[in-house]
């Protein structure tokens, strides 16, 4: 297999419905971002507690820098010059410490084991295929795999993870000689969204797992030499797969995937009128049946992605100087008006003796600012009971949602709210 074609567990969810995907990505650079960098700086700090058997507050205000090969203490790193660099702070520890505790309290009387790396090469059939594990717990016939997310993006379920699997497969072979395992435990820890995801998993559902992710390492070996074949074939858009591709810009798949939802079938994209036919299909919309509406209400979170993944490429080629037909860049608007410094034009309305309600907008401080006070002890225990009696909170408007989502449906149906009047 060559080198670009790397299982990552991290990305299973993508090449193991896509194995096209892999060949499409490969000339796009890696990238970060500031979200990203935050949350290789929260996992290692996490890590270093659990290793040094420390909370999170013993490291507040102590500087975290994030580099290409990982992070390290910045004091640790001093000559590199200007790292990213994220500080401790009490929100940051406060966070990290909701996993720690519960990462230990599964710990307790087991085998903890801290970024172990794991290796599932042999289950499909790939060589050099691993990932490091958070966290790995051995009791006397249970795997547990933890697995933290230090994002506030979208909630993460534990139940089908393929990255999560993956790290089983990868702990089974490691340490399978250690004991009698009998399942696994995968866990998803999300503090910053107050979410906690279990799933079990046997040993022999994962051997199944193991063989669909064979299939999808076979199909990925067998294009290695894509120039000579059509990778389109091996292209299977969707919404999972796609979302976080470095290729969906540029894919075919989607793109025909995308307008075939919209318009239908074409046979062409090149000679299809798209202003014409998109008028035409919103025209429709109010028209369709309710099952027709539902399918192509779901396809929106791709579509979307789709979209944005499209304007950033367009952006970023005229940026770079290339020519896209029918775009160019011009001078946007301008940004809102501000003061060049603000100490200055307050010292000189203060010269023209302007009243205080003339000069600031005083406004009181939000519930959200109040309790970060109260975790500063700026705000004590007593007087904080009284803050809370005078927060509200509006209930939330009503969303619509799959209906695999774990909440309640509102029952919104206006012939349940009366008597039979027939009766």
């Amino acid at each position: 297999m060559t080198s670009h074609a790397k299982l990552s567990p991290s990305s299973a969810h993508r090449w193991m419905q896509c194995a096209g995907s892999m060949i499409l990505e490969k000339d796009f650079p890696d990238s970060s971002s500031e979200h990203a960098d935050e949350g290789t700086a929260a996992h290692f700090l996490a890590s270093e507690c659990l290793e040094q058997n420390k909370d999170a507050t013993d490291f507040l205000n102590q500087e975290i820098a994030v580099l290409p090969q990982g992070a390290a203490w910045a004091r640790d790193v001093w000559k590199i010059t200007n790292p990213t660099k994220f500080t401790v702070d009490l929100e940051m520890s406060e966070y990290i410490q909701i996993y720690l505790d519960a990462v230990r309290s599964q710990a307790t009387g087991n085998e903890l084991l801290v970024e172990q790396r794991v290796d599932f090469s042999s289950f499909i059939g790939a060589e050099n295929a691993f990932g490091t594990s958070d966290v790995i717990i051995l009791t006397d016939d249970e795997i547990q795999v933890h697995d933290l997310k230090y994002g506030r993006g979208v909630k993460v379920n534990a139940e089908d993870n393929e990255q999560l699997n993956l790290y089983a497969l990868g702990a089974l072979n490691n340490f399978e000689a250690f004991g009698d395992f009998k399942q696994v435990r995968q866990v998803i820890h999300q503090p910053r969204l107050n979410h906690y995801s279990e799933a079990v998993c046997s040993v022999e559902e994962l051997s199944v797992f193991a063989s669909h992710v064979r299939a999808s390492a076979n199909a990925i070996a067998s294009i290695q030499e894509y120039e000579a074949k059509d990778v389109n074939v091996y292209l299977n858009p969707g919404e999972k797969q796609c979302q976080w591709c470095k290729a969906k810009a540029t894919c075919p798949a989607l793109a025909k995937h995308v307008v075939e939802t919209v318009i239908g079938d074409f046979e062409d994209l090149d000679n299809v009128d798209l202003n014409a036919q998109i008028d035409v299909a919103t025209g429709e919309v109010t028209s369709l049946e309710n099952n027709r509406l539902g399918k192509l209400f779901a396809a929106v979170p791709l579509i979307e992605n789709w979209i944005k993944a499209l304007s950033g490429a367009v952006h970023n080629k005229l940026h770079a100087g290339e020519s896209v037909q029918g775009f160019k860049i011009v001078q946007g608007k301008q940004g809102n008006r501000a003061w060049s410094n603000d100490d200055e034009a307050e010292a000189l309305f203060k010269s023209m003796r302007l009243k205080t309600e003339e000069m600031y907008n005083l406004k009181v401080i939000s519930p959200t600012t109040a309790e970060k006070l109260k975790k500063e002890n700026v705000i004590g225990p007593r007087q904080w009971s009284k803050v809370e009696s005078l927060i509200t909170r509006a209930d939330g408007k009503p969303t619509v949602v799959p209906e695999s989502d774990k909440r309640p449906a509102l029952n919104l149906n206006p012939q349940n709210d009366f008597e039979n009047l027939d009766a």
